[in-house]
């Protein structure tokens, strides 16, 4: 499946991938039912960062979602031992996150920050063991080793 660029899109790309329960969630985020007077739909740039986290990494924590009345999507993971992750996806490239690591320890980036690109904070991520990435990912599905030839190798002097 192409990258989804509708909230529609992603809930079918979450279905295929075995979350319809997320997928419902997200839909019903996206509608305007039971909302509060000044509250917002759930926002497509803020759906669009979730699924490009989602999307690249796995993991073994009890996955929630809930939605801000300015239209964010915030995405908890919970795990059985001392882990934690919630991430507030801003739009398709920010996140706001708060994470400890199984040694109790916050996660941050940039010196202790808690907002930044959602590449940085997925690979922080992954570092502190929270997730992994996913197996289409880690197997170098679009990566091909090359080894250069001697014969297009420039020669040293």
């Amino acid at each position: 499946m192409p990258n989804p660029a509708t909230i529609d899109e992603i809930c079918a790309a979450l279905r295929e991938r075995g979350w319809p329960a997320l997928a419902r969630r997200l839909a019903y985020f996206a509608s305007a039912a039971d909302l509060e007077p000044g509250d917002v739909p759930l926002t497509l740039a803020s759906a669009l960062g979730f699924w490009a986290f989602f999307s690249r990494v796995d993991s073994a924590g009890q996955v929630s979602l809930t939605c801000t009345a300015e239209g964010w999507l915030c995405g908890s993971w919970d795990f059985a031992d001392r882990r934690a992750a919630s991430l507030l996806f801003l739009d398709a490239q920010r996140v706001l996150f708060a994470a400890t690591a199984a040694d109790g320890q916050w996660v941050g980036i940039d010196g202790g920050g808690d907002t930044g690109p959602g590449s940085a904070v997925m690979k922080k991520l992954v570092a502190a063991g929270l997730f992994q990435w996913h197996q289409e990912i880690a197997d170098g599905k679009n990566w091909r080793a090359n080894t250069m030839s001697p014969d297009t190798a420039e020669v040293a002097i």
